[in-house]
């Protein structure tokens, strides 16, 4: 029993050995811990790098958004007076589309007033004819006092009568030759005032009235 005991490791070299055991541990857990505090201090440069680099882009970022924000009330202020124009040139192209309209409306009332009135005027003139066709013949067939008579002939006469009133188709003899009055008119003589009645052989047939009579 004795002697078992004795083959053993004896407290102070067990006591020597956990020591060494635990310095081990010790060392291992404070490399660890080293390696842990360098990869720390590695992640607090890269993080301290990286900030760096993040506020360096917030700043171009800042100074970029700056730009462009400037460009882009530039932009909205020429949009905006753009704008202004246009609207103004849409107001004064609807005022003068009203002012067009109107001018349009009285050059059209013009128009026909204009062919209203051409209208009333032929009518006008057409009457006109008609009244100086109606006086002429009225005038043909009014009796006038006659002093000449043109007798037609191989040689046209002017022959003298005695004032008498005849009217066209008047037929009456003169010289035993029957004539009828074609129509009365001024005479060929220059100067002279008087009625002529210019005459033709033998009677009409249109129906005219008709008288004998001698000269």
């Amino acid at each position: 029993m004795r002697r078992v005991l004795s083959q053993g490791p004896s407290a102070e070299q067990r006591l020597e050995d956990l020591l060494a055991q635990r310095r081990s541990e010790l060392e291992e857990h404070a490399t660890r811990l080293r390696e842990s505090i360098e990869e720390l201090e590695r992640r607090e440069e890269l993080l301290r790098d990286s900030r760096a680099s993040v506020e360096r882009m917030l700043r171009l970022g800042t100074s970029d958004l700056e730009a462009r924000e400037a460009e882009l009330t530039d932009f909205l202020a020429g949009l905006t007076e753009r704008e202004a124009a246009l609207t103004a040139a849409e107001e004064d192209l609807a005022r003068r589309r009203q002012e067009l309209g109107a001018v349009e409306l009285k050059r059209a009332a013009v128009e026909r007033r204009e062919r209203a009135l051409e209208a009333r005027e032929n009518d006008v003139e057409q009457r006109e004819a008609i009244v100086e066709q109606r006086e002429a013949a009225a005038a043909m067939d009014a009796a006038v006092e006659i002093e000449l008579v043109f007798l037609p002939g191989e040689r046209y006469r002017l022959v003298d009568i005695e004032p008498v009133e005849l009217t066209r188709g008047y037929a009456f003899d003169v010289e035993a030759v029957e004539y009828v009055v074609a129509r009365i008119g001024r005479s060929p003589l220059p100067g002279d005032d008087r009625r002529c009645a210019y005459l033709v052989r033998g009677r009409e047939d249109d129906g005219l009235s008709s008288s004998d009579g001698n000269s």
